[in-house]
This record gives C-alpha cells, structure tokens and sequence, in this order.
C-alpha cells in the first residue's frame, strides 16, 4: 500500500517515510530512496538546494 504524505517538514517526513520526492515548479528535484539520502539532504533540498546555496551570500548581509 502507498501514501502519499505531503509536509514541509523534513523532520517529520524523514521518520515515516521510505521513498522521497520533492518537487519545484511540477518537477522533480530529488527522488530518492530514504537509504539513499540524509536527513540533511533532505533538509537541504526542500529548503531550496543549489538555488539557496547561490543565494547564501544574500542572507548573510
């Protein structure tokens, strides 16, 4: 059986859930087994990924 669990909570998700994906804009930026990725990844990702990472600079100001 599937369900399918939608939160922006990467702590929640990462207890119950065995399979990820994370979607921007109606595609897919992360599917990943729960094996195949941390909790920090995951945080990561669903805080906006590579897209945060170039815009780092911005927050720290």
């Amino acid at each position: 059986m599937g369900v399918v669990f939608i939160t922006h909570n990467p702590h929640h998700a990462y207890l119950v859930s065995d399979h990820f994906i994370i979607l921007k804009l109606g595609q897919a930026v992360l599917d990943r087994k729960r094996t195949e990725v941390s909790l920090d990844e995951l945080t990561r990702q669903m805080a906006g990924g590579d897209e945060l990472t170039e815009l780092s600079h911005e927050l720290q100001r």
